[in-house]
């Protein structure tokens, strides 16, 4: 559906090619531009060709599913045509940044470039979409790594974790390709002394730095998982091992004087089923004596 809200924007939501096609005449749009407007998987990119600067972001689909980690379930594109006195907005679906700034534009502003800054604006709400599901993975990994600590993490719980490190490396990919168009908007199309700019790559980067620090809070948690996974373990086969201390030279004992033989002494003598458990008992003292100097039995070690 295309709907021209202000007499320099024209909003196409849900597009077709047909539709497309008809604006790109009008206008005098790039077919190329074109294919890429209609391509749902294609990354944040920037170029200009003649006239128009053709640029395309992702935003944070708020109606994805919570267990979504795949770039096309978690996002969403919108592409800008952007020319004097002129944006055209092409995106599917109706994101809720996008009717806000529609009621809350200031058309009685003095914007030295109307279309310019409508555009930026739109841009920054991109961005800033993907703050809800951030605050959210941070919230969730601070209690997992509370749970860890703790030892009541469980199965499900680690699977959430690498979900969290799915989305995130897909949030931070594209926040990459995304500062990557920034960059080489304020370069290579002169737009480097433009204040809406600087701020949109301020914020971009900013975003970045904080998708980048919970992804490796999200590896040191994993980390910190396989650590507890191995002294968990350790933990067994030292018990294992105390418990074999103890067994083994008595089992050895028991052991020979199971054999029957019929030239045995012990056997017939009145002190040799006595002489065998006393024996037993100060071995397995001297055992538990070394142990507990060694400090096997501390679970703090």
């Amino acid at each position: 559906m295309i709907q021209q809200y202000l007499p320099y924007w024209i909003d196409v939501s849900d597009p077709e090619q047909e539709m497309l096609n008809q604006l790109a005449n009008t206008y005098n749009l790039h077919h190329s531009s074109v294919l890429d407007c209609l391509d749902p998987e294609h990354y944040p990119k920037i170029e200009k060709i003649d006239d128009t600067l053709f640029i395309i972001l992702r935003f944070f689909d708020h109606e994805s599913d919570s267990n979504a980690d795949e770039l096309l379930s978690m996002t969403r594109k919108i592409a800008f045509f952007y020319k004097d006195n002129l944006l055209i907005t092409s995106h599917r679906g109706s994101p809720p940044f996008l009717l806000d700034i529609k009621n809350k534009w200031n058309t009685g502003a003095t914007y030295k470039n109307p279309p310019q800054a409508l555009m930026t604006k739109i841009m920054k709400a991109c961005i800033e979409s993907y703050s809800p599901l951030l605050e959210k993975i941070e919230i969730q990994i601070q209690g997992l790594e509370k749970e860890m600590i703790q030892r009541k993490m469980n199965a499900s719980d680690l699977i959430k974790l690498y979900q969290f490190r799915g989305k995130l490396s897909i949030v931070k990919r594209l926040l990459w390709h995304t500062q990557t168009v920034f960059k080489e908007w304020m370069t290579v199309h002169i737009a480097k002394s433009n204040p809406w700019i600087q701020d949109l790559k301020e914020t971009t980067e900013g975003f970045y730095q904080y998708v980048d620090e919970m992804m490796e809070d999200t590896q040191n948690l994993l980390n910190l998982h396989i650590s507890l996974s191995s002294q968990k373990t350790n933990e067994v086969m030292r018990f294992l091992t105390v418990v074999s201390l103890f067994f083994l030279p008595l089992t050895f004992i028991v052991g020979i004087y199971g054999m029957n033989f019929k030239f045995m002494p012990e056997l017939e003598s009145s002190w040799g089923y006595p002489l065998v458990w006393i024996s037993m008992i100060l071995v397995s003292l001297f055992i538990f004596r070394q142990v507990k100097k060694r400090g096997w039995l501390d679970n703090s070690n």
